[in-house]
């Protein structure tokens, strides 16, 4: 277990120890800090067939299974699109109410719950509001303000979070090596998993690039060929983001011109806005309309 997990993970195991673990679990913390792999680990322990705590044994039956990813009565609810659908939803009811398999607990986890729209949000109310016995159900969530104020209060909310900065570091290096010395990896450090998938998948080259870009800007950069790599990979923008906060705190620090660096940061919080509310934004002119602002401010 990844260490800033074990706290969260010992409070859970005493209710569960005491007969107190509720039926509804919700898990909320800021994506990349591991929310999955707790709930995976305590769907694990609870069809276990042989643990007295939130430990799966790993050698009976229901962990074989698991093993194997072909346990029948765990179900993983996630969607890599922009919304978790109403009848993905219901398929969670059908699910809970038939018997289970191997006779003994049945395990649901919804991944990212918040990307539920209001009517599969309104599905999963109405199985929360009818538990049945050895039935369970594990919620992850990357911002609780997007859930329903109804589905969280029928759930036991944990806050799953980093709670040391040494304790990360130290992982991240036995994870990664001295690419862990990264000079924005203090930026995320609050996200370790997002982090190392970054590093797993090569994507770290292009945070590299933009960190750089950004931490170099001054008001000769030519910025057109950061904007086409945001442009190209749009999922990167909220880390160009956190990148120019940085570096407009910087420039306050260095004695920029206050008027101008205010028009900075209400540029990236107008773009961050733009880009999530208005569809088919032009990345590019809104990309090119931050740099400059932020060139400005940094003369």
């Amino acid at each position: 277990m990844m260490p800033w997990l074990e706290r969260p993970w010992q409070q859970l195991n005493t209710s569960f120890k005491s007969g107190r673990f509720h039926h509804a679990q919700l898990l909320a913390g800021l994506q990349g800090v591991g929310k999955l792999a707790l709930a995976q680990g305590l769907a694990d322990a609870i069809l276990c067939e042989k643990t007295s705590e939130l430990l799966a044994c790993g050698q009976c039956k229901s962990c074989a299974l698991i093993a194997a990813q072909t346990h029948p009565d765990k179900l993983l609810v996630s969607s890599e699109g922009a919304t978790i659908g109403v009848d993905e939803i219901r398929a969670i009811g059908d699910f809970i109410y038939h018997s289970a398999q191997q006779g003994g607990n049945k395990v649901v986890i919804v991944h990212q719950a918040h990307k539920m729209t209001h009517s599969a949000a309104n599905a999963l109310l109405k199985t929360l509001e009818e538990p049945n016995a050895k039935r369970f159900l594990i919620l992850t969530c990357d911002d609780v303000a997007q859930l329903p104020a109804t589905i969280v209060s029928r759930c036991a909310k944990s806050n799953i979070a980093v709670q040391s900065e040494q304790q990360v570091r130290a992982w991240l290096t036995q994870q990664l090596g001295d690419y862990a010395e990264q000079l924005w990896i203090n930026l995320f450090i609050s996200q370790p998993l997002k982090i190392k998938h970054w590093f797993e998948t090569g994507q770290v080259e292009q945070i590299n690039q933009l960190f750089h870009s950004i931490d170099t800007l001054n008001h000769t950069t030519d910025v057109s060929q950061y904007v086409e790599l945001l442009v190209k990979s749009p999922e990167l923008v909220n880390e160009m983001g956190r990148f120019v906060q940085g570096r407009i705190k910087q420039g306050l620090y260095n004695g920029a011109d206050f008027s101008k660096i205010t028009v900075a940061q209400q540029a990236l919080a107008d773009f961050i806005k733009d880009h999530q509310q208005i569809p088919g934004l032009n990345l590019q002119l809104a990309l090119l309309k931050l740099f400059t602002a932020l060139k400005q401010a940094l003369q």
